[in-house]
């Protein structure tokens, strides 16, 4: 008796455990394997100590269905791998978790689960290569989730910027992805998206600026003007105007960081009004940046 006691302890221990690291969140299968047997798992619910949120997926009462329970309850009830949006918070790409929750799902998975979590899901497998476990959560890696997080997220550029600039990923792994991944769903827009990272000068930002400014009508420009020993991207003469066009943060080092700041106070302060547009602005916010020109070049030819 004292030794079936003993046992029992242990595997409430290893539970309790369990549940502490996985964010209040266990599979039948999971107590099983720690000594759980099908009358005591079916105790805990019959108490209200767990409950069930799919089949065979379960939250301790003791834990708040919180973001990470959320993750872990989608990606255990469809045994799917968590990707695209989902994927970039669980790495700690962007600050909240979207909803619905991305998981994909093998092909011949079964699709209809109910599960209290809202999922978005796709049939699909990945690239051993591209499959990691983060926290004990089947997860695309890192390169992969920020190609198509990027693809999908409104602010994806900035995200695929900052990993880069940070060094999460490389151009060179993200390029392997996508070479792996090439049909899967978003990797058009993370082509281009990628197309643009690699391009190391900032010639691609300043022609697509340039390609802007004949379709908006904005005329008056003059790019690569000399100025006070430099060269201004687009300058107004008339209106006094210089733009100044950033490519992706992490091509620009601190030294081409300092050499900005300077060229900006050189601009302002021969009475210029120096404006300054990233690639981000032009490709996801095109309208309000070329108005925000427009408004500018008007209100100085007034």
């Amino acid at each position: 008796m004292g030794e079936k006691t003993s046992v029992l302890n242990q595997s409430a221990l290893a539970v309790a455990q369990h549940l502490a690291d996985h964010d209040g969140v266990i599979t039948k299968a999971q107590a099983a394997a720690l000594g759980m047997s099908r009358n005591r798992i079916q105790g805990r619910l019959d108490s209200g100590l767990w409950t069930a949120e799919a089949s065979g997926v379960y939250l301790s009462a003791e834990h708040q269905l919180s973001p990470a329970a959320r993750v872990r309850i989608a990606v255990a009830a469809h045994r799917g791998v968590l990707d695209r949006t989902a994927a970039a918070w669980w790495h700690g790409l962007i600050p909240e978790l979207p909803s619905p929750i991305t998981v994909s799902i093998p092909r011949t998975a079964r699709k209809q689960v109910v599960c209290s979590v809202e999922v978005e899901m796709k049939s699909r497998t990945f690239p051993a290569e591209d499959v990691a476990v983060v926290r004990g959560i089947s997860v695309t890696g890192l390169p992969l989730t920020v190609l198509a997080a990027s693809a999908e997220l409104e602010e994806g550029i900035s995200m695929m910027d900052r990993a880069l600039q940070i060094h999460l990923v490389g151009l060179t792994e993200l390029r392997a992805s996508l070479s792996r991944n090439s049909g899967a769903h978003g990797m058009r827009q993370a082509r281009r998206l990628l197309a643009a990272a690699e391009d190391v000068s900032e010639s691609a930002a300043e022609r697509l600026f340039a390609k802007l400014l004949r379709e908006y009508g904005i005329t008056g420009w003059t790019q690569q003007f000399p100025f006070c020993g430099m060269r201004l991207d687009f300058a107004w003469v008339s209106e006094r105007i210089a733009i100044e066009i950033h490519g992706w943060k992490f091509h620009r080092d601190n030294r081409q960081w300092q050499r900005d700041q300077h060229k900006t106070n050189v601009i302002g302060g021969a009475g210029w009004l120096p404006l300054i547009y990233t690639w981000e602005m032009m490709t996801r916010h095109t309208h309000a940046t070329m108005r925000e020109v427009a408004d500018a070049v008007n209100a100085r030819r007034q």
